[in-house]
């Protein structure tokens, strides 16, 4: 085989949507909660939520590394068709960069979900919702090299290559995700959240490869189609009060996205620092299989949470990574808007 040959199979290969090893992922899942559940969309005591996180990773291998970040805001809007029940609705944003060729994947989408509660005080919820929206690809063509494209004097000529143009500066799809979440407050010390979901519903085809040339009015290279397969998660978080000032939040996900699994188990401590002003510092450790080993700290100031989190990679890339992996900071806020009480004041006269 030839050795721009050789290149062209290589940059197929990096660029085909068949090779999905890099969905959107982050180590701080139940921080991320549109991209873990679109379930989550609206689950939570307040009036409106905004998040972030950000996700940096194999700094230490290439000059390009994947950079992460995602941005979300959502709110519980109405009551739903039951006294107790409510409706979720929300916005998400994400990019995903990496490469010397600054290959991107980002996401506009907007989610909305319904929630159940059972029981006299609401301590079940069964929460089923989606996203739908806009996704694009895109790569920056300018900066792509193939090996028959080099002259005698070693300058690169575009024309020369066959290849040349093959590739596409970008591709648009519309995307749809659906998840159900399920709650349930035990008793006053434990709760417990279970869910699953399915990202790419539809299986949505789209290509950075062109087809080849083509005809009429558009005589260009012609965008290829492949499959971009669902991806599946489940997850699940177990919350235990230890006295007045102790929890522990065992937690799990798995997700599966065309025989590529991820499988991550997490422990996060909290200790209720100053009662008074509501600080409540957190840490914890996780272990994603055959990958990383991940350290988490944060900490919760009323309805502020903020975390970060760093991954000790142990797989075979340690000759390279040097047990370096990524890191993550992340931040979500709870803001608390309500009318206040209005209370009627009575005057009592005395009986003679």
């Amino acid at each position: 085989m030839r050795l721009s040959q050789c290149i062209w199979l290589v940059g197929v290969l990096a660029f085909s949507p068949q090779m999905h090893g890099q969905d959107i992922h982050f180590t701080q899942y139940n921080m991320s909660p549109m991209t873990l559940n679109p379930a989550n969309v609206g689950r939570f005591e307040g009036t409106i939520r905004v998040g972030g996180i950000y996700r940096n990773q194999w700094s230490s291998i290439i000059n390009n590394p994947y950079s992460t970040p995602s941005a979300w805001v959502d709110a519980p809007i109405i009551r739903g068709l039951r006294p107790k029940d409510w409706i979720g609705v929300g916005l998400l944003l994400y990019q995903d960069r990496a490469g010397a060729a600054g290959l991107t994947h980002g996401a506009f989408k907007f989610g909305a979900t319904y929630h159940l509660a059972f029981g006299k005080k609401g301590n079940t919820v069964l929460s089923v919702g989606g996203h739908y929206g806009g996704e694009q690809r895109r790569i920056d063509i300018n900066r792509l090299q193939f090996s028959d494209g080099f002259n005698k004097q070693g300058e690169y000529v575009p024309a020369l290559s066959m290849d040349n143009g093959r590739v596409l500066g970008s591709a648009n799809y519309r995307d749809i995700d659906l998840g159900v979440v399920f709650f349930s407050k035990i008793n006053k010390t434990m709760d417990l959240h279970l869910g699953f979901s399915v990202y790419h519903l539809t299986e949505p085809n789209y290509s950075l490869i062109g087809s080849g040339p083509g005809s009429g009015p558009t005589p260009g290279p012609q965008q290829g189609f492949a499959r971009l397969p669902r991806r599946y998660v489940t997850h699940g978080q177990f919350n235990v009060e230890w006295g007045k000032r102790f929890t522990l939040s065992p937690s799990f996900l798995f997700q599966t996205m065309e025989k590529n699994d991820e499988i991550i188990v997490q422990t996060m401590a909290g200790y209720l620092f100053n009662p008074e002003k509501d600080v409540t510092l957190r840490a914890g450790v996780g272990y994603r299989l055959s990958d990383a080993i991940h350290v988490m700290v944060g900490a919760r100031v009323k309805d502020l949470t903020i975390g970060a989190a760093y991954d000790i990679n142990i797989s075979d890339l340690t000759i390279v990574s040097n047990y370096r992996g990524g890191f993550e900071i992340a931040a979500n806020y709870i803001i608390k808007i309500y009318k206040p009480t209005v209370i009627k004041t009575k005057v009592l006269c005395p009986r003679f």
